[in-house]
């Protein structure tokens, strides 16, 4: 074995460590960068399915809103008024109101 050691030019045994050395200058820009970008994938992972979730949430309460919206305009209307008030006693009126004007004094 020393034999090939011996046999291999000097300039190739001391290739060998600078190339490891680059390499290992590589890995330490490149690793950053890795995990910048691995943190930015599941950054943004989480930030798109929160974003569906409010918008489920946003359609949910948008649907609650139109049918809350079309029970009051059914519940204020003159017929179902009146339906709730006979119990109470009291009556739709069958006349319309009466104007009362009072006379100016000079």
């Amino acid at each position: 074995m020393t034999e090939e050691t011996q046999n291999i030019p000097q300039s190739e045994n001391q290739d060998n460590p600078i190339t490891t050395w680059k390499l290992v200058k590589w890995m330490i820009y490149l690793f950053p960068f890795l995990v910048f970008y691995i943190y930015n994938s599941l950054h943004t992972t989480k930030a798109i399915k929160k974003k569906d979730e409010l918008s489920k949430q946003l359609k949910e309460l948008h649907s609650e809103r139109i049918s809350l919206e079309s029970e009051i305009t059914q519940s204020s209307k003159q017929s179902e008024i009146a339906e709730k008030l006979k119990e109470t006693g009291l009556k739709e009126l069958s006349d319309p109101p009466i104007k009362i004007v009072r006379e100016k004094k000079d």
